[in-house]
């Protein structure tokens, strides 16, 4: 029986010490809470934050750089690359020293062994620890490579006060990478950890010094570096103080750790272009600080991949104690201004409703007490619709929009990636198109993203990258609502942009590149919008104050857009897109009017459109006209027998059309007055229009000074320019016009009629209330 329990132990007790043994070691050595970092694509650090448990613990790296490595091993363990976990000659030298003396001298600790004790923080520094801390180092030997356990040592050794690892102790104390550190700088980090408080001012520098160059000497003497090499490295300084932490992607950073908590944070960011954009915001923050506009933002995207390559979330850094400098205005939501206008002008090509010249009425609008104006309360009374979106005026395009249709449009709106505007149609009415709704900087960088990418053949993404992801190019791409035709003319509209209407002291931005731009400015000047595109890069900036204070003077083209042309500057100069023919036609226009030519239209270009099957119908604009032999009337058979009349095509406009049309085209020629005895009932149209109040508009009347209640000029046009116009309210007379048909009244509160009539009898009438 003895016998028995002797064999059975002599079995059981090897075999569970070889099972402890290969279980020994734990899966993971080191859970330590570690430090937030952000790096660009090419891994440069642009930012960290020290971690929950008050150290600069940065995430491990992959490699050990060879400079540091070769340090390390000749100062703490010159054998370390031959022995498996002990070095047993240094056990025994260590062993014979500390018996001489009568106390611990040295400590004959191997890489490997103080990688393990490293991750047994809080044990008692004992013989039986170490000797357990033997058998753990064999045990790592056996699991992991010499560089693996190299590099558990390095990404895990304190490096002096909070500072732990190799990559955050070349950050805090030499502002760069472990990679690019010098002989002199390397060796310094190697001397560190078994010393870690040399490295503060006023305690022991010397010694730190001398064990650094001592650790030199030995580099020299293994024939690593040559003795000039060794000369030039002991005349490095030692750092004064900890340096602090880049800090390039405040607001990225900070949204990585919002949404992945603290970590290592692998952007697409170009670390280059961040800096130079970085450097475009502080000297522009410089200029409107002045005018206590204090916010920006700036995205910039490769079109060919949808990654961002910069991202600036606000003026952070800019100047101490700003105010909103911590929001991040990338994904927050403000007020649209006239950003989605050219979305609606590709929407509209697209369904055949416009083309890129025909005339879009620009007269004064009222509707439900929403009046639009224009910059400059000017109107044009007729522009080409891609003249609409070079100039950005506001009244055709409010008419534009309610010709399409504000749901539809809201539903391209969602197509095209605008996920905050959702509320229905009714909510925003025709507002919509100039500022009614909410977007950010992130989603109109990613609209006109989408159409460059579609313009360019490239695949477009659903999201914008700003995280590096290996698997995206096998995400499918998304479909948008907009034809590359569309997107093409759109582009090559806003190529052309000029708007005089937003700034007085308009700035020539002359860079020499062909870029599609597009402005935006909120009610109360809140907002300054600009984005721009060309065949490689979408740029949109933000500039105001986050917490919705307005400042005089700000404005789209002003203020954010001076910024974005300076961040094309910093960009590679690029191509242009090409003409996407196989999705587009030729159409033959009138050359005044842009519709499809009649037979009427005596002059006419060709234009290239969108292929699809509706057109706007041919130009109503030409018409056979009736004139007496001298050209001096327009006459009917009425006043004139037929043989005596002349026919003529004239370009005519509406009336109220007609009336801002000629101040601004010297050549527009009206039609002569019509002849004494003209029946202007056969003619079977109205010659009159009013242009202000329109209908069931209510006035709000004003009062000066002196208290007395300023009156309001209501306006009005005849297709006869020699024609009387008697202006009636509530059937009572208040008096007469001719030529330039302005009236200045003065009617009481309430609800009246407006009732207009001519010589001929021709006659027309409409609502409007005062307040």
């Amino acid at each position: 029986m003895k016998d028995k329990v002797r064999k059975y132990l002599l079995i059981s007790i090897p075999f569970a010490l070889i099972v402890w043994y290969l279980f020994c070691l734990p899966g993971k050595l080191f859970r330590v809470p570690l430090s937030a970092t952000l790096v660009a694509e090419d891994g440069t650090l642009l930012g960290a934050r020290i971690s929950s448990g008050g150290q600069w613990y940065f995430p491990p790296s992959d490699h050990v750089p060879d400079k540091f490595a070769r340090c390390i091993v000749a100062c703490e363990d010159k054998r370390f690359w031959w022995h498996l976990g002990i070095d047993y000659l240094s056990a025994g030298r260590a062993l014979v020293q500390n018996v001489t003396r009568g106390e611990v001298v040295s400590g004959a600790s191997t890489l490997t062994m103080q990688v393990i004790r490293l991750s047994r923080p809080g044990a008692p520094r004992t013989l039986p620890e170490k000797l357990y801390e033997m058998v753990l180092a064999t045990r790592l030997e056996m699991r992991c490579t010499k560089r693996k356990i190299l590099l558990l040592y390095a990404s895990n050794a304190p490096f002096g006060g909070n500072v732990v690892g190799l990559e955050a102790a070349a950050w805090r104390y030499f502002g760069r990478s472990a990679d690019d550190l010098s002989w002199g700088e390397s060796a310094m980090l190697a001397v560190l950890p078994n010393a870690p408080g040399l490295i503060h001012p006023g305690r022991g520098r010397e010694r730190l010094l001398a064990k650094r160059n001592a650790l030199l000497d030995k580099l020299q003497a293994k024939g690593y570096i040559d003795e000039t090499e060794c000369l030039l490295a002991k005349d490095e300084p030692l750092p004064e103080k900890p340096l602090p932490m880049p800090d390039e992607a405040y607001h990225l950073l900070e949204r990585c750790r919002r949404e992945a908590g603290d970590g290592p944070s692998a952007t697409t960011l170009d670390a280059s272009l961040q800096t130079a954009v970085g450097a475009v915001v502080k000297r522009h923050f410089d200029n409107y600080h002045t005018n206590l506009v204090d916010n920006m933002g700036v995205l910039v995207v490769d079109v060919h991949t949808g990654k961002v390559r910069a991202y600036w979330g606000n003026t952070r850094g800019c100047a101490p104690r700003l105010r909103g400098v911590d929001v991040d205005m990338v994904p927050a939501a403000r007020s649209s201004g006239s950003t989605l206008k050219p979305l609606l002008y590709a929407a509209m090509l697209d369904a055949g409703e416009i083309l890129p010249t025909s005339l879009v009425k620009d007269t004064p609008y009222n509707y439900n007490n929403f009046s639009p104006h224009n910059y400059g309360r000017t109107f044009d009374g007729a522009v080409p619709a891609h003249e609409v979106i070079e100039r950005s005026l506001n009244v055709p395009s409010v008419r534009m929009l309610e010709q399409y249709g504000a749901e539809r449009f809201l539903g391209v709106l969602r197509a095209m990636g605008f996920d905050t505007v959702d509320k229905d149609a009714d909510h925003y009415g025709l507002s919509l198109i100039l500022g009614g709704a909410e977007i950010s900087l992130e989603t109109l960088a990613r609209a006109y993203y989408y159409l460059a990418a579609e313009l360019a053949g490239d695949p477009v993404y659903e999201d914008l990258a700003y995280l590096a992801d290996a698997d995206r190019e096998r995400l499918p791409a998304r479909r948008i609502p907009i034809s590359r035709a569309a997107a093409y003319l759109t582009f090559d509209a806003l190529s052309n942009a000029n708007r005089p209407e937003e700034e007085a002291s308009w700035m020539d931005f002359a860079t020499g590149r062909r870029i599609a731009w597009k402005t935006g400015t909120s009610w109360g000047n809140r907002d300054a919008w600009s984005v721009g595109v060309n065949r490689d890069w979408v740029v949109a900036v933000w500039v105001g104050n986050s917490d919705g204070e307005g400042r005089a003077g700000v404005t789209g083209v002003s203020y954010a857009s001076p910024v974005m042309f300076d961040v094309f500057s910093a960009l590679p100069g690029a191509a242009w897109f090409a003409r996407p023919t196989e999705g587009m036609t030729q159409v033959e226009v009138c050359h005044q009017s842009g519709f499809p030519a009649s037979d009427l239209c005596p002059q006419r270009d060709t234009v290239w459109v969108p292929d699809v099957e509706e057109q706007p119908g041919m130009c109503r604009y030409h018409r056979l006209v009736h004139l007496d032999a001298g050209g001096r009337y327009q006459v009917n058979t009425s006043c004139c027998p037929p043989e005596q009349m002349r026919a003529e095509v004239r370009f005519v406009l509406p009336p109220a059309q007609e009336w801002y049309y000629m101040k601004k085209h010297l050549d527009y020629r009206p039609l002569p007055p019509k002849h004494p005895l003209f029946d202007a009932a056969s003619s079977g149209q109205n010659p009159i229009e009013i242009i202000y109040p329109q209908p069931d508009i209510t006035i709000v009347l004003t009062r000066g000074l002196s208290g007395a209640q300023n009156g309001a000029v209501f306006r009005a046009a005849h297709a006869d320019p020699a024609a009387t116009l008697y202006w009636h309210i509530d059937d009572a007379f208040v008096g007469e016009t001719a030529g330039e048909h302005e009236l200045r009244v003065d009617p009481a509160p309430g609800m009246h009629r407006l009732t207009l009539i001519d010589e001929q009898g021709a006659r027309r009438s409409i609502l409007f209330t005062v307040k």
